[in-house]
């Protein structure tokens, strides 16, 4: 076990080794021909380089918008093309110490489908569900979808959905809970995490928001932190009305991506003076875009897992953060948060042990212990990344889910929790 490692960041610079200026104009000048052109370059790695440095600055939004999706479209066939086609069995370093439920569920249903990360990004996201072996949902008195309008940023409307819990409401309205779902930023939708949703909702007694948030690589960073932020300033104003809330009993929660956004609405709100958050729910959170294999202890040891791989984290990585000076910023690693650590909230964390990301989870519920906040951590042994969404066939995820509910009606209700 690595819990106790510690990781080294190395920095690494990077040259660009052709002409700035003459690029530039080459871009203002070429259309069709252009976009060939960089279709060639990005099967050698260099389209994502030259679409930050130069398209976005000279072409218009939509053009570059474009283009860049073109990019990503070729490199991404150039991917399936170059990597093995299904079956995927489980790899040796996994196979002695893996969960065995875990491991027989994934030789019946999974090794044989396609990984998301060895096709088009379209594909994954219509081939069904993203991932298989979820429970039912638990009930709920209403679920109701909302489409709500941007204060601070630009952009379309977002979707969000409320989910109420059944019983009376309390004197003060129900607490609320934001939850943001996983998929590496790229894939996932306001229905992935229903299950998780509706459980928070009903065992947790509180309102609980999704937020569908835009997908890179159409929308990289920021904007899906920009989508849920305006999903915050939308709770507590219309919000607090129309879904009775009492917003001075606030939580947020997600998994993978969607921890990681979590992560950061609770730093950002610390920095801007509020809201105040109560609780934060982190599964398998992304806490470090800066780590890999050469510098962090987990990704090393889970190189070849299913279900997140190392390549896979870092194809998400990409589409998600193209520019590479993003990846430690902390609105993208909010391990790299240079704030008061003491003004975040408690927090609930689950990681796998046999997850890339377990090491970086364990380092931010210890900048937390560090900063006297309470933050609970829990390691999942012999799990893989995406546990939690998988509680209909895993223990783990059953019980994933339970430390979050029990988390947050505690929080929400501690003079029931002591009667």
């Amino acid at each position: 076990m690595a819990s106790n490692d510690k990781v080294y960041f190395m920095s690494r610079p990077i040259r660009v080794d052709y002409k700035v200026g003459v690029c530039r104009w080459l871009f203002l000048l070429l259309n069709t021909i252009f976009i060939d052109i960089i279709s060639c370059w990005s099967c050698l790695s260099l389209g994502p380089i030259l679409n930050n440095w130069f398209i976005s600055p000279c072409l218009p939004l939509s053009f570059s918008l474009s283009i860049s999706t073109r990019i990503m479209s070729v490199e991404q066939e150039r991917t399936t093309r170059d990597h093995p086609k299904p079956p995927y069995p489980l790899h040796d370093s996994v196979v002695n110490r893996i969960n065995p439920e875990y491991a027989a569920f994934y030789n019946t249903h999974i090794f044989k489908q396609q990984q998301v990360h060895l096709q088009p990004v379209e594909a994954s996201r219509t081939s069904g569900t993203l991932i298989p072996g979820g429970g039912p949902l638990a009930p709920v008195a209403k679920t109701v979808d909302y489409s709500i309008p941007r204060q601070e940023t630009i952009g379309p409307d977002i979707k969000i959905r409320a989910f109420t819990p059944n019983g009376v409401i309390p004197d003060d309205g129900w607490p609320v809970c934001i939850y943001f779902h996983g998929g590496g930023w790229v894939l996932g939708t306001i229905d992935t995490e229903n299950v998780i949703a509706t459980n928070l909702c009903d065992r947790g007694r509180s309102v609980v928001v999704a937020v569908d948030y835009r997908l890179a690589p159409e929308h990289p960073y920021p904007a899906a932190v920009d989508d849920c932020w305006e999903s915050l300033l939308w709770v507590l104003g219309q919000g607090k009305e129309i879904l009775q809330l009492d917003t001075t009993k606030l939580a947020t929660g997600g998994s993978s991506a969607g921890a990681n956004i979590a992560a950061i609405m609770c730093q950002r709100a610390a920095v801007r003076g509020g809201p105040k958050f109560l609780l934060q729910l982190l599964s398998v959170p992304v806490t470090d875009n800066t780590a890999d294999t050469s510098n962090n202890g987990s990704w090393r040891e889970n190189e070849h897992v299913p279900a997140l791989p190392a390549s896979k984290m870092m194809w998400y990585r990409k589409h998600y953060l193209p520019n590479i000076s993003d990846w430690s910023h902390p609105e993208a690693s909010p391990l790299l948060w240079k704030g008061d650590w003491s003004k975040l909230p408690y927090a609930v964390i689950v990681v796998g042990e046999l997850d890339v990301l377990r090491d970086e989870g364990l380092q931010f519920g210890n900048q937390l212990h560090q900063a006297g906040v309470k933050a609970n951590v829990h390691v999942m042994k012999g799990q893989p990344h995406p546990f939690i969404a998988m509680d209909g066939v895993l223990e783990a995820g059953k019980q994933a889910i339970t430390y979050f509910c029990d988390a947050l009606v505690r929080t929400m209700y501690p003079e029931a929790c002591l009667e």
